[in-house]
């Protein structure tokens, strides 16, 4: 019997008597710890997402604009995208604008032309691949005609103009309705001459308390203007296609 008890053949003898599970403080305190951490996370994410898609927006703007320049190698003009001297109203364009660098092979995917953070358009509509051509109606222009950011001329016909030269294509009177654009193949903007633009990061990328749009300009950069700059006529040129670099914020 002695023995039995030294060797501790006993099941359970000598053990112990630990105990199992979380005790309800214990457990309360683990899933306040995660609570905090998926606090901390959530902001995070969110930040990095929208980094991740004005990143995706900045390379697809680079993308037209190396392939409007292609296009215009081949084609000797900018795509059209203007508004018809026939017309009675200026804010109806006429013209597959950016749509026509991927129908002539130029753009290799047509979801290039939609902004990741454009979020007004159903997917497999017309809207949706127009994210750097619709009407800017917060944009700073004189007409109604200049809220469009993407357009291949602006209604420049005095060549003695300073802004004669940022339009992508010149532009004449014809017939004394309305300027229209002139097919030029020797035509060359000025560097600073903005090709198109996207607003829809003004709430997610700042400079300060500023929201940003991202510019595309026809020497292939793209820059971050301030929305004030491209919306408040006070602030900025009185037109946000006036735009140069020297509005960037760098």
């Amino acid at each position: 019997m002695g023995a039995l008890i030294r060797g501790s053949s006993i099941p359970g003898a000598l053990r112990p008597s630990g105990r199992s599970g979380f005790t309800l403080t214990e457990l309360l305190v683990v899933i306040g710890i995660a609570v905090m951490l998926l606090g901390l996370m959530i902001p995070t994410g969110q930040v990095l997402r929208e980094s991740n898609q004005a990143m995706a927006c900045k390379s697809q703007l680079h993308q037209v604009g190396q392939a409007i320049r292609m296009y215009r190698l081949d084609e000797g003009g900018v795509p059209p995208y203007y508004i018809d001297a026939s017309e009675t109203t200026d804010d109806v364009p006429h013209g597959p604008g950016l749509l026509a660098l991927y129908a002539t092979g130029h753009m290799t995917r047509r979801d290039s032309l939609h902004c990741p953070r454009d979020v007004y358009a159903e997917p497999g509509s017309a809207a949706y691949l127009e994210s750097y051509t619709a009407k800017d109606e917060d944009a700073a222009a004189a007409t109604e005609l200049n809220k469009y950011p993407y357009l291949s001329s602006r209604g420049v016909i005095d060549d003695t103009d300073p802004f004669y030269r940022r339009q992508l294509q010149p532009a004449a009177d014809v017939g004394g309705t309305s300027p229209v654009p002139v097919h030029n193949p020797d035509w060359r903007p000025d560097d600073d001459t903005v090709v198109t633009w996207c607003p829809h990061h003004v709430d997610s990328i700042k400079a300060g308390d500023v929201g940003l749009y991202q510019v595309l300009f026809w020497d292939g950069s793209v820059q971050r203007v301030g929305e004030n700059i491209m919306t408040d006529p006070s602030v900025g040129p009185d037109a946000a296609w006036k735009v140069g670099h020297a509005d960037a914020s760098g």
